[in-house]
C-alpha cells in the first residue's frame, strides 16, 4: 500500500514537471525532413583533427546530395541507417532546436541545439539522433541537458531523441557487414542481377543461404566481385530480404525474405 502510495506520488510529480516546464520551439516545423532544407551548420576542413571530417554518400536525402559528417562515428551511424530499410529518409544538421535550462532560483536560461541527424522512419515516425562517444557523452555538461533535450523532443515536438555511441555503432560483426553492405551499393541498380537474384530466392525458398543463392543466380564473377553477391547486399538495404548478422557474410550466412525484425 505505502508503494503504492508513494509510485502515485511520483507520478503527480512528473506530470507537474511537465506542467511547469518552458515549452520548446524549433526554427523547422518539419523538423529539417522535407525539400529544400539546407544544414545549420558548416563543417569546415579540420587539420590534425581526430574526428576526421568527410562526405558521406547517401540515396536517403531528399536531393540524394552527400552528407558533410563531423567523426568517423558519425559516418559509422549513417552506415547503420542507410543499409536499414526501416528508415526511409533523412536529413543531416536538421534544424535547431531552441529548449530551456530550469535555475535553481526558479528562472530559465535559454539554449539552443542542433542535433546531427533527423530521421524518417517507414512508420512516419521522427527519430533525431545525436551521434556522441561515450566518453562525451559521460561529461557533466551534456549529461546535465541531455534529458531536457529528449523531454523537450517527445513533449513539444512528437519526436525520439536517442544518442548513439561507439557502444551502438562499432560492434562487430556488425560493424564490418555494414560496411560490406555499403561498399556493394552501386551507382545505379544492376537490374538484371537483381531479377535474376530475386528469382533465385523465390526458387529456393525462405530461409535460404548467400551460397545457395550465388549458386544458383549463376551470375559468375569471383568472390569479391560477385554480381549476384552485390545484388543480395542490395536487396538486403532495400527491404526485400533480411541477413543474418551474427556473423561476417559468407556463404552460409541465411538469408530470409522481408525486413529483419
Amino acid at each position: 500500500m505505502e508503494f503504492a502510495k508513494v509510485e502515485s506520488s511520483l507520478l503527480e510529480l512528473s506530470a507537474l514537471n511537465s506542467l511547469l516546464r518552458k515549452p520548446s520551439y524549433v526554427n523547422r516545423r518539419d523538423l529539417g525532413l522535407g525539400a529544400g532544407y539546407e544544414p545549420m551548420r558548416r563543417i569546415k576542413a579540420k587539420q590534425r583533427s581526430i574526428n576526421r571530417p568527410g562526405y558521406f554518400p547517401t540515396r536517403k536525402t531528399f536531393d540524394r546530395r552527400a552528407i558533410r559528417t563531423e567523426s568517423i562515428l558519425e559516418q559509422a551511424g549513417l552506415g547503420h541507417i542507410e543499409t536499414n530499410a526501416r528508415y526511409r529518409k533523412i536529413a543531416a544538421q536538421p534544424h535547431r532546436l531552441t529548449y530551456y535550462k530550469p535555475c535553481p532560483d526558479g528562472s530559465w536560461v535559454k539554449a539552443t541545439y542542433v542535433p546531427d541527424l533527423a530521421v524518417l522512419t517507414a512508420e512516419d515516425n521522427v527519430v533525431v539522433v545525436d551521434f556522441r562517444w561515450s566518453a562525451l557523452r559521460a561529461m557533466p555538461e551534456w549529461s546535465a541537458v541531455e534529458s531536457l533535450i529528449k523531454d523537450a523532443y517527445r513533449v513539444d515536438h512528437g519526436a525520439t531523441f536517442t544518442v548513439l555511441t561507439e557502444e551502438h555503432l562499432l560492434i562487430e560483426p556488425r560493424r564490418t557487414n555494414v560496411a560490406i553492405m555499403c561498399m556493394h551499393r552501386p551507382p545505379a541498380e544492376n537490374l538484371g542481377a537483381l531479377t535474376v537474384v530475386r528469382t533465385a530466392i523465390s526458387g529456393l525458398g525462405s530461409p535460404t543461404t548467400i551460397g545457395a543463392v550465388r549458386a544458383k543466380a549463376r551470375l559468375g564473377g569471383t568472390d569479391a566481385r560477385d554480381p549476384s553477391f552485390s545484388a543480395i547486399m542490395e536487396l538486403a538495404i532495400m527491404g526485400e530480404i533480411s541477413l543474418d548478422m551474427s556473423d561476417i557474410f559468407h556463404d552460409g550466412t541465411e538469408v530470409r525474405s522481408g525486413v529483419l525484425s
